[in-house]
């Protein structure tokens, strides 16, 4: 087969995914695509992982590292790689048969990421609910841009919903702050190039009991994390904007965010405490300001809930918000009531 693409590198990390990462690596194998290095990394992990990783000989690129979490594993990886284009892929997700050859016309100079819809699937397989985010077919990076400028962010999938283009990770810096690979690259890549969204699941996005105990700490504690990683990305994306991105306005980062109002009036919450009516009036005015239709009613009602409420209910709602397995639950309680 003549070599048409560009080089793609793919990075799988691994830690404690004996039960789910043959079947990812063998996603990847899978692919009908011609130029494609497969890079796995067990990051020291204490169960069977590293020998099911070996059992793909060759075939693969397998290394194995002691302990250093996720953000230092992807990094050590990017380093191993020569791609043109980089896609991190989670060792419990699962490459969608055909993606390769989905994505492979946009693998361009002046594409800088491809952002492409996951499907939710349980630790067996099964699906679970609907594919995510919900995104429409365009490669205009500008839309991306102002919402950036407007929210602090855009809608993007999780790491496995994204493929970059090498440089996109060149030259980030200090990344102390953060605890995954993608998370001012998903802010940078619009301002270098063009960002291509695919409204297809092109892969399968696990949700199990690993993965759900990042969600399952309602505590001011965690809020505080969350809005210090949101402000420490937009930091970092406005100097890169500035180093980087001749002619391009400067990124001004505000402390109005709602995203950021919310975790804040959700810590209150956390610590037992009622928010105050200025709080949550300054909350529904960003909620305002940055959204529109049904979207802009949910989110005022959650606020004014997260006021009205007893504590112990206002908990929950935040919980449910928070945690994807509650929310998934509540739709699916209130679905059944209304069915009956």
């Amino acid at each position: 087969m003549i070599k048409v693409h560009p080089l793609l590198s793919i990075i799988i990390t691994c830690y404690n995914y004996e039960m789910y990462i043959s079947e990812c690596i063998q996603s990847v194998l899978a692919q009908d695509f011609d130029n494609l290095e497969i890079i796995v990394i067990d990051d020291g992990s204490t169960d069977h992982s590293w020998e099911k990783i070996q059992e793909f000989g060759d075939k693969i690129i397998a290394v194995r590292t002691a302990n250093r979490g996720s953000l230092k594993t992807c990094l050590n990886g990017l380093s191993l790689s020569r791609g043109d284009f980089i896609y991190f892929l989670d060792a419990d997700d699962v490459l969608g048969d055909g993606a390769l050859a989905e994505i492979a016309s946009y693998l361009r100079p002046d594409v800088s990421k491809i952002q492409f819809m996951l499907l939710p699937i349980d630790k067996e397989g099964r699906p679970i609910g609907n594919a995510f985010p919900s995104l429409q077919p365009t490669a205009d990076s500008e839309p991306l841009i102002q919402s950036i400028r407007k929210k602090g962010y855009y809608d993007t999938p999780p790491t496995s919903g994204n493929i970059y283009r090498r440089d996109v990770y060149d030259g980030l810096g200090d990344m102390t702050y953060e605890g995954a690979i993608d998370g001012v690259s998903y802010l940078l890549a619009p301002f270098v190039g063009r960002v291509v969204s695919i409204d297809k699941a092109l892969g399968k996005y696990r949700i199990h009991n690993a993965n759900l105990s990042a969600f399952s700490d309602m505590s001011s504690t965690r809020m505080k994390t969350h809005v210090d990683r949101f402000m420490g990305r937009l930091h970092h994306l406005a100097e890169l904007v500035q180093s980087r991105c001749a002619g391009a306005d400067r990124v001004e980062v505000r402390t109005d965010y709602a995203y950021v109002m919310e975790l804040n009036t959700m810590s209150i919450v956390a610590d037992g405490k009622r928010p105050s009516i200025g709080q949550v009036s300054a909350y529904i005015g960003a909620v305002m300001r940055e959204n529109m239709g049904t979207k802009r009613v949910a989110l005022c009602l959650f606020g004014l809930a997260l006021f009205l409420l007893p504590n112990a209910t206002a908990r929950q709602l935040a919980a449910i918000r928070i945690d994807p397995s509650r929310s998934r639950q509540m739709r699916s309680r209130l679905k059944r009531a209304y069915s009956s």
